[in-house]
């Protein structure tokens, strides 16, 4: 009876982690942002796309972003802001972490591209136990969907914030350093 009963927990539990992602539209690509971890729990984590801004969600909540495939530079800002530069295929499926990180005053945010190839992990468990948390995140929670109204309201809001953070970012990138990346391999396949 006990092997009947961890059977059934077993294959529960992969069909719920083998839920399908959302597909992109012919020629269109999905960019998951998502919180796989509680820290920083009520902060809420705002998102853009250059100068697009996408909404603002806290824990328990991600976004699915459908956009045209090519060069994009995510960002997202909390105490800080984290930069992400991305090179997406058409078609694909990516996934990007909003890492929160200890701040001051409060949470700050990393981004991290989830690179569903095991290999670049430092062991099998740490990318298995990854994977369970990126795909929990989206399987437990709640989708956030901005309202136009919401977008129209943030892009205002954020505006001189947007201005500051694409500046920062040129002259980090006139400097030499580097970003994070999303590169076209690390796509996410159902």
């Amino acid at each position: 009876m006990k092997k009947v009963f961890l059977f059934i927990v077993t294959l529960l539990s992969i069909t719920v982690n083998a839920q399908e992602l959302k597909k992109p539209a012919e020629g269109k690509t999905i960019v998951y942002f998502v919180r796989s971890s509680g820290m920083g729990m009520l902060i809420n984590f705002k998102y853009f796309d250059g100068e697009k801004y996408l909404g603002k969600f806290n824990y328990g909540k991600y976004l699915i972003y459908e956009c045209d495939p090519g060069k994009h530079l995510f960002w997202s800002r909390s105490e800080n802001t984290s930069f992400i530069e991305a090179e997406l295929e058409p078609n694909k499926i990516y996934i990007i972490d909003s890492e929160a990180q200890m701040g001051a005053i409060k949470a700050g945010v990393k981004l991290v591209a989830f690179d569903p190839k095991a290999e670049h992990y430092k062991t099998p468990k740490k990318f298995e136990k990854k994977k369970k948390n990126i795909l929990d995140a989206i399987t437990e929670n709640k989708e956030y969907i901005a309202t136009a109204e919401d977008l129209k309201e943030g892009a205002t809001e954020f505006e001189s914030v947007i201005k500051r953070s694409t500046e920062k970012y040129n002259k980090s990138k006139e400097k030499g350093e580097e970003f994070a990346k999303v590169l076209p391999e690390m796509s996410y396949t159902n």
